[in-house]
């Protein structure tokens, strides 16, 4: 392209009332001499900096800067180089720049004292972003262009304005884009509206509503006519965004904005032909018969791929799609989707074709380094697999491996049709599939599921853990009394203890897999106190209540990835023996093989139990259930308040558990304030209650024979059963068991409890987690 600079200079002389009053605000004209202060530096007196009308000359007498026509003088002001200043002023002024007659030169820009004009002055107007809201109107009209046909304004991602775009019509019939933004002068402090380009890196055109809709899929389009045209139909399915100065300011722009994000491409049609040579020129030769320019170096695709690589850099996990434009010279030069809309396609069929993508090459299908090969193609193997989908940007930020839940999970969705979620056999296939399509080679959907959770487990989360962190308290303390508050059961020593001690065996499990907490809370009330609620609120959506098999391992591969399982009205429990509800209570480690698992894992455990009942006399175990932690619901929960500090109360439970504090009972207050509680919920035997009085007869030690004596029991009937019913017994009432040795005969006998009763445990003896080691 050539560019006359003598006509563009001759033009703008032509308006310099125009434009001199525009660039050097304040001036006045004297004579033949425009006078000023210069906005290039601290200049406070008019006189040393003119521009000769007659001429175009200007010069800084202060400086020695000086230009011979006012194509140097509009370079000079806004630092940008002549070329630059050429064709900036040609677009306001309407002149054409492309003749094959033009090459005259530039006038020369003159040095001053200080050097180099250019590389040392800067425009001292500087853009203002956003725009105060006290900011005047912005220009009705451009001094020379006149009214626009069209205004877009540019949002900041909160909504305040950045700037405009003016369009207008341009003499010949063609277009003109002019941005405008809120100055202040560095060196003045003036403010106004200044016909400048947006600082670089300039924002784009939409940034407010990727923001508002950080959900949707973004549809980039070039310019704005096509941004506004597109939203006008589809802009509720898509983000339609569009970026300032076209397809040669790609470079110039943020696309930070776009990273990580789903995003079509739809470029303009074009239709460019390769140039003319001179000789073709001079020869007459038709422009039209020269053949059509690679679809990738038409300047809208060529755009759209620049664009693309961009993206990719700032994030390798941006999905980023080129739509399935029609192929250069089907359409009309220039189609775009405002032409699509305007020629009647509506919604449903703007939406499909933007759905028809392009095939995009994957980024290390360059001879494909690294892999392992045999006669010219990729091999199915793990390996392969495995790097393919750890280098090809599509998949980054695609898997991870949950650590609570035990499972691989997608967390974008993986470049094939599937959302986000947990991995599964038919994503084996899908991806299986995938590979074959976009690498060339079939391997087997087992060694893909293999290479899928190998890299997985490169990305390992954990949500409870991500939730406990995440949360900050606020130094109320809530934890002793969150059962008395919305539970309404009686505060007490027991219920503060199991209050705190509850969530904090939660956390623990978590933070340490595995660790001793084999409590479980019962939840007694009558039908409608909302018991279970009350437990689904507490674990969220990591609660469970499903029936569980305790005779079948298999069957607890339901609790992985639950926090709280609730035995509803205890039914798992309530079938199983009383040993088998101790050892599934105590267990640390669960060992199952989990759905699509190929092998037994063994899956330390993470999370608490909890329960629900109706009846009184629940405890089925002889030693009175230590493991049950029974709390009595005798008014309608609210849950609704509960949830209102779930979060603080986990948050308080947190600081304590990394404080150390501890989340047992000491032996002490297991026998004094525990023991109680649950002795209450046993079965009752009615032995318990005839032998009570005797018991607290004896003074010493005593055989058992005496206590069958005294509920007249025949010694030649005493089977077995019954010695254990009567030793279940004496042990509620507080006897001892002791071995003692007469001849060789080795006998027990029982000791009654000591007369007087301790003093219970205080309720504030609960505080700093001091006593006893953790009794198992």
């Amino acid at each position: 392209m050539m560019i006359d600079f003598k006509r563009i200079a001759d033009v703008a002389l032509s308006r310099w009332n125009v434009l001199l009053p525009e660039w050097l605000w304040g001036g006045k004209l004297d004579g033949h001499e425009f006078k000023a202060l210069n906005p290039t530096r601290a200049d406070s007196k008019v006189g040393s900096f003119s521009v000769n009308v007659v001429t175009g000359k200007w010069a800084d007498f202060a400086t020695g800067d000086q230009g011979g026509d006012l194509v140097s003088l509009y370079a000079y002001i806004n630092s940008m180089s002549q070329k630059d200043a050429a064709m900036m002023l040609a677009g306001i002024l309407g002149v054409d720049i492309d003749q094959e007659n033009a090459g005259h030169a530039p006038a020369k820009l003159v040095e001053g004292r200080d050097g180099g004009v250019a590389d040392r002055k800067r425009s001292p107007w500087v853009a203002v972003i956003p725009a105060p809201d006290d900011a005047p109107d912005r220009p009705v009209a451009h001094y020379a262009r006149g009214r626009p046909d069209v205004v877009y304004t540019y949002r900041t991602s909160d909504g305040g304005v950045a700037g405009y775009v003016y369009r207008f019509t341009t003499s010949d019939g063609g277009k003109e884009l002019m941005p405008v933004c809120f100055c202040k002068n560095s060196v003045t402090g003036e403010h106004g509206w200044r016909w400048q380009a947006f600082p670089e890196p300039r924002m784009l055109y939409g940034l407010d509503l990727l923001a508002l809709h950080a959900d949707r899929d973004v549809l980039l389009v070039e310019g704005e006519k096509c941004a506004d045209a597109a939203r006008a139909v589809i802009g509720d399915r898509f983000v339609i965004v569009t970026w300032p100065g076209g397809g040669k300011a790609v470079g110039k722009i943020d696309w930070r904005p776009l990273g990580g994000r789903k995003v079509f491409a739809w470029a303009d049609c074009d239709a460019q032909r390769e140039k003319l040579t001179k000789a073709e020129r001079d020869a007459g030769v038709d422009p039209t018969t020269k053949p059509l320019l690679p679809e990738k170096n038409q300047p809208g695709m060529k755009a759209m791929l620049d664009i693309r690589r961009m993206v990719l850099d700032i994030d390798a996990s941006t999905r980023f799609e080129i739509v399935d434009i029609p192929e250069a010279g089907k359409m009309v030069p220039g189609w775009d989707i405002a032409d699509a809309i305007d020629d009647g396609m509506g919604a449903d069929a703007l939406v499909a074709m933007i759905n028809t993508i392009r095939k995009q090459s994957p980024i290390i299908s360059t001879g494909h380094a690294g892999l392992h090969m045999s006669n010219g193609k990729i091999v199915p193997c793990l390996s392969n697999i495995y790097d393919v989908l750890l280098d090809d940007p599509k998949w980054r930020g695609v898997l991870a491996f949950n650590e609570f839940s035990y499972v691989i999970c997608k967390q974008n969705p993986p470049p094939f049709d599937s959302e986000p979620g947990e991995w599964d056999a038919n994503d084996d296939v899908q991806a299986a599939m995938w590979l074959t399509r976009n690498y060339g080679f079939a391997p087997d959907p087992t060694r893909v599921a293999e290479a899928v959770e190998a890299l997985a487990k490169i990305n390992k989360f954990h949500p409870v853990r991500n939730y406990l962190k995440s949360q900050e308290w606020d130094g109320v303390k809530r934890c002793d009394d969150w059962i008395t508050d919305y539970i309404g059961t009686p505060k007490s020593a027991y219920v503060m203890r199991v209050s705190r001690w509850f969530l904090m065996g939660m956390i623990a499990r978590v933070m340490e897999p595995g660790v001793k907490f084999d409590y479980c809370l019962v939840l007694e009330g009558s039908q409608g106190r909302r018991k279970s609620s009350l437990l689904r609120t507490l674990a969220g959506e990591w609660f469970a209540d499903t029936d569980l098999d305790l005779h079948n391992k298999d069957s607890m591969s339901s609790i992985r990835g639950k926090w709280l399982y609730e035995f509803a009205e205890l039914d798992s429990l309530a079938r199983a023996e009383a040993a088998r509800q101790k050892s599934f209570l105590s267990r640390q480690v669960d060992e199952y093989r989990p759905p699509y698992g190929r092998r037994d894992i063994r899956s330390p455990r993470q999370l608490v139990f909890g329960g629900s009942t109706n009846e009184w006399s629940w405890n089925k175990d002889g030693t009175g259930g230590r493991r049950f932690w029974p709390i009595v619901c005798a008014q309608d929960i609210d849950c609704e308040g509960l949830a209102a500090v779930r979060d603080q109360l986990f948050a308080e439970a947190y600081h304590r558990y990394k404080a150390g504090e501890r989340f047992w009972p000491t032996n002490e207050e297991q026998r004094l304030i525990f023991d109680p509680e649950q002795v209450k919920r046993h079965e009752h035997d009615s032995f318990i209650d005839m032998l009570e009085k005797f018991v607290s007869d004896q003074i010493g030690l005593f055989p058992m024979a005496d206590a069958a004596y005294h509920l007249k029991i025949d010694p030649a009937r005493l089977s077995r059963d019954l010695q254990t019913r009567i030793g279940r017994a004496l042990q509620m009432l507080g006897c001892t068991k002791e071995e003692k040795r007469t001849n060789t005969i080795s006998r027990f006998w029982y000791q009654p409890p000591a007369r007087g009763a301790a003093t219970p445990v205080s309720a504030e003896s609960v505080g700093d987690g001091s006593g006893d080691g953790i009794p198992f």
